[in-house]
């Protein structure tokens, strides 16, 4: 099992601590990094700084986390070679998450289809592994199986889900998903106005048992984990509003 976590880039400062924190938890391979529009660091801008500060941190694999960058296909012209490509070689970005990414005021979009950045991708950089972006709350359960599987047919290697809070709904995706290269994601919900959010924004799933406390949260946690390990599947941590390194010990204390 492969765990990934999420680390903002809100700033150079906290973007390190961070992956820092990753640091000293072994089973963390991988640090996903979103493209935020309302912090000034671009995802692949983080990795770069990411890159040198992270050479001493070793993953399980006795090599230090890996790094993945967050793509919006929103903001890339589709008459247009990618522009990062350089970049992403200079800096050894192996790997890299495709979302379709939220309009923006401020800026220029296009009107660019996940699977399309992902086929361009999959020309101009074919050494990139690339993943996309899995929402259980989205539609229904047809109609989200059916979109994995036109971005798998794109390109895509894997999928990144957004948060499950429920875990037999978990299991009723990783039934039709069994076999693939799945990281199941993971939040931790300290507050009922966090429950609101993903309730209102996300339309998620939270089962009666739900507490928001973190006893509840690292208790499920341990089970996703449990989960993840017997089915062959990977873990994307999102910790939001929350202290790091308590979350992470509690999380992964007791696990072999």
């Amino acid at each position: 099992m492969l765990v990934s976590l999420e680390a903002i880039p809100r700033d150079t400062e906290s973007l390190i601590a961070a992956a820092e924190t990753a640091g000293h938890f072994s089973r963390i391979g991988l640090i996903n990094i979103p493209d935020m529009l309302r912090f000034s660091l671009r995802s692949w801008e983080a990795c770069g700084i990411l890159e040198n500060c992270l050479s001493g941190v070793s993953s399980p694999a006795g090599k230090r986390p890996e790094l993945m960058p967050h793509l919006r296909a929103i903001d890339f012209d589709p008459a247009e070679p990618f522009p990062h490509t350089g970049y992403f070689r200079a800096h050894g970005i192996k790997r890299a998450l495709v979302i379709t990414g939220d309009p923006s005021k401020n800026r220029r979009v296009y009107p660019t289809e996940t699977t399309a950045l992902i086929k361009r991708l999959r020309l101009e950089l074919p050494e990139l592994e690339l993943y996309a972006a899995f929402d259980p709350y989205r539609s229904n359960i047809r109609y989200e199986l059916d979109y994995l599987k036109a971005k798998e047919e794109a390109g895509a290697s894997g999928f990144m889900s957004q948060p499950f809070f429920d875990l037999r709904l978990l299991e009723i995706y990783a039934e039709y998903l069994e076999g693939k290269n799945v990281f199941w994601g993971l939040s931790p919900v300290l507050s009922e106005s966090s429950r609101g959010y993903w309730e209102s924004r996300n339309r998620a799933v939270f089962p009666r048992s739900f507490r928001p406390d973190l006893g509840w949260n690292l208790d499920f946690g341990r089970q996703v984990m449990r989960f993840c390990e017997a089915g062959r599947f990977n873990l994307y941590l999102m910790p939001i509003k929350i202290d790091l390194p308590s979350y992470l010990g509690g999380l992964f204390q007791g696990l072999s």
